[in-house]
């Protein structure tokens, strides 16, 4: 796997990983990767579930770099905002089930994909937050939608 979102098909069953070591952190491009592969997984009738999950065992996801919306770059912010928006807009319309296999840390937009899928299921260890505020942002990415 060295793909950031990898996809795997087991019956009719899509396992989404999010794959950006260390911490499986959400970029633009890994976004909107998501997002695409949401939208051919909704077109394929042979699947009825989708699993979303982080590689490695201590992050099911960081979330988003806050240095991008940190270093004042208005623009940047702004793009990060939508790409979060549509991808996870996308899971939450997805007509099947989907689910959160929470195997570690889920900060942010991490706790975010987590929120826009039907079922959450964590591990023991896991951890969950939105430290958005810590930097003056609110989540950005629908969590506080569902």
């Amino acid at each position: 796997m060295n793909e950031a979102i990898h996809v795997e098909i087991q019956n009719h069953i899509a396992v989404i990983t999010m794959n950006n070591p260390p911490a499986n952190t959400w970029t633009e491009k890994s976004l909107y990767a998501f997002k695409q592969h949401i939208l051919e997984l909704e077109a394929n009738k042979e699947i009825y579930a989708v699993v979303v999950t982080g590689s490695g065992e201590k992050f099911f996801s960081a979330g988003a770099d806050l240095k991008v919306f940190d270093e004042g770059k208005h623009q940047a912010a702004i793009d990060m905002s939508r790409a979060f928006s549509e991808a996870f807009e996308a899971l939450s319309d997805f007509k099947g089930v989907t689910i959160a296999a929470i195997n570690g840390y889920a900060m942010g937009g991490g706790l975010e994909v987590a929120l826009a899928c039907d079922i959450r299921i964590a591990e023991e260890q896991a951890v969950m937050a939105l430290p958005e505020a810590k930097v003056g942002l609110l989540p950005c990415a629908g969590g506080l939608k569902t």
